[in-house]
């Protein structure tokens, strides 16, 4: 009888396991793009799909389905062709189906025409466009260039994949897709067991190798991409000292052209881990001659590596450009107090604190209620000064539990404002003085002042 019964346990105690544990999509498919006229052409399959209560599928605006088929080769019936919804830079598409069960499998057959600009610009460009000049295509996954799975309960878009795909070009030379080697081809086959978010970057140009790091589209020369990569890695090992979460994967660092007129001298730049693009960098020019990153390149790369840990995984829920940009912002202080002179974070605290103005009106994080709500100065100033002030009521060490633990929550849950203060109380903060520095510097309706003055006494 005993074995009988541990036999069962055994048997429910795997069966629970195998509940918990979330599939992971493999996409397969092919991908081809006219870089002439801006035309992507494309047939794949999502496999392996979880079992999700509500969900819908993200496509770019500029996509056109031509149909969805089940593993049978079905059509599947669905809305969004009419008066579809949209959901940032995508239309959302809701299957038709029976029964609450997933489909095991989704076959996506589209066609998608995008602008391509040579002599002329766009008003705009940022990470969400689908971007082709005359030289290359920029897609990264905010764009939903490919299917993307969107957990309506949750509210988490699941956009990182295993991949096996082939991707043609016409009229180019070199084909990117995030987390493997660039390949000078115009027709390659891309293979990840490994789950990505799908960045792709393609066109004609050229790339340097070091190590296994790349870079992308520039003329760096080959001495100088061998000091960028061990400045790199001096921030990526204070990351993973601080953190305890080591970078295991090799680094993509690209060069791509804006397609709005840029401000001479001004950089932009964004993380598709482990993929950092930019524009307006001059790759040759980021070290001095003691053969170290400038002060303001440690920073500028301390917040694009901090995206290592707040970026996609965080993407979700009202508060999600305080989690995603606030935190990597932060971080960037962190690697400019440990790795340079710390006069240095005095002065960009400084000039942090001459962008808010006394007639700026921010709303309390408690009291957010859309993710516009986080405009630019919010999420790039005011609320990485917050950070701050934790980090100096409450020590770095403890700030880096409370980081760690946000993370282990970010796996399955949305995060809130609730995950913070859990976080907090985890990481040894007593309630009582978490509560008292939230009523100051988070849900008080003074929170902005409060935050300067806090600021103010430390320089």
């Amino acid at each position: 009888m005993k074995k009988r019964i541990y036999t069962f346990l055994i048997v429910v105690s795997i069966g629970l396991l195998s509940n918990a544990i979330v599939a992971q999509i493999h996409i397969t498919g092919n991908i081809e793009i006219n870089m002439n006229s801006g035309v992507f052409k494309c047939n794949v399959n999502l496999s392996n799909m979880p079992k999700l209560k509500d969900y819908s599928i993200l496509l770019n605006k500029g996509m056109n389905i031509k149909y969805f088929k089940d593993y049978n080769n079905d059509l599947i019936k669905y809305e969004g062709h009419y008066n579809g919804q949209m959901k940032g830079e995508a239309i959302e598409y809701v299957l038709k189906i029976d029964s609450t069960s997933t489909f095991k499998e989704i076959n996506v057959s589209y066609l998608g025409a995008f602008p391509v600009y040579t002599n002329d610009y766009n008003e705009f460009d940022y990470k969400g466009v689908i971007a082709i000049n005359n030289q290359t295509v920029r897609a990264t996954e905010q764009t939903k260039w490919y299917p993307v799975v969107y957990d309506i309960t949750n509210d988490k878009l699941i956009n990182s994949y295993t991949y096996d795909l082939n991707i043609s070009l016409i009229d180019g030379n070199t084909i990117f897709l995030n987390g493997s080697p660039p390949k000078k081809k115009s027709n390659a086959r891309f293979v990840s067991k490994k789950a990505y978010p799908l960045f792709l970057f393609a066109g004609t140009y050229d790339f340097i190798e070091n190590n296994g790091d790349y870079i992308l589209n520039t003329d760096v020369t080959q001495e100088n991409a061998k000091v960028i990569f061990e400045n790199i890695e001096v921030i990526k090992n204070n990351y993973s000292k601080n953190l305890g979460i080591k970078f295991t994967d090799h680094i993509y660092l690209i060069n791509h052209k804006a397609i709005n007129k840029r401000k001479k001298g001004s950089s932009w730049g964004f993380n598709t881990y482990p993929a950092f693009a930019f524009t307006g960098l001059n790759f040759n020019k980021l070290i001095d001659e003691n053969g170290t990153f400038y002060n303001h390149h440690f920073r500028y790369f301390g917040h694009e590596f901090g995206h290592n840990y707040f970026g996609n995984n965080v993407a979700s829920g009202k508060l999600k450009w305080f989690w995603v940009e606030s935190f990597a912002e932060y971080l960037s202080y962190n690697t400019i107090e440990d790795l340079i002179e710390k006069n240095y974070l005095k002065e960009v605290l400084t000039k942090q604190l001459s962008y808010l103005k006394s007639d700026d009106i921010y709303v309390p994080l408690n009291e957010i209620e859309s993710t516009n709500q986080i405009g630019e100065k919010y999420r790039y100033v005011l609320a990485p000064l917050m950070l701050k002030c934790f980090e100096d009521r409450f020590g770095r060490v403890k700030m880096n539990l409370v980081i760690r633990s946000l993370l282990q929550y970010a796996k399955d849950e949305t995060l809130t404002i609730e995950h913070f203060q859990k976080s907090a109380i985890k990481s040894g903060i007593d309630k009582e003085d978490y509560k008292a520095f939230e009523k100051n510097f988070i849900t008080s309706k003074n929170f902005k002042q409060n935050i300067i003055e806090e600021i103010k006494k430390k320089l």
